[in-house]
């Protein structure tokens, strides 16, 4: 089961676990929900995949092609995780309704570039985890 974030919206900003540390939003609730579903469904896909190389008897490094569905599922679970659209920061937007605005303020766009970037580096770590579990199963 998934845990779902129910806390109310404080309009952007988040403490985050780490003391003294906020967590600027780029995207809504209804967006981070999007991106949530999407890193379920292309790791279930992924899964799926790989299942489908080890019960095929396919030679073990074609599993190395995981990683086209893992990155993209860990992506969308860490933008879901970190409140962050990667797409938007690159844009200097955010999506906080129904549009996608820009980001005048420029600490705040450092920190939400900052956390984008963040995500991209988490995302192909757990990516990178995913594939050499995959590579262990004999």
């Amino acid at each position: 089961m998934v845990a779902v974030d129910r806390r109310p919206y404080t309009g952007g900003i988040m403490e985050t676990a780490k003391a003294g540390t906020a967590c600027i939003a780029n995207i809504s609730l209804a967006e981070r929900r999007r991106r949530l579903a999407f890193g379920i469904v292309t790791f279930a896909l992924g899964v799926a995949a790989c299942a489908a190389l080890l019960l095929g008897g396919v030679d073990r490094w074609w599993r190395l092609a995981l990683v086209a569905l893992f990155y993209p599922a860990a992506v969308g679970y860490f933008q879901w995780r970190d409140h962050t659209c990667v797409a938007l920061a690159a844009r200097n937007q955010r999506k906080l309704g129904a549009h996608a605005e820009s980001i005048d303020d420029a600490d705040e766009l450092a920190a939400v570039r900052a956390q984008a970037s963040s995500v991209q580096r988490k995302a192909l770590a757990a990516a990178a985890a995913l594939v050499v579990v995959a590579l262990l199963v004999p």
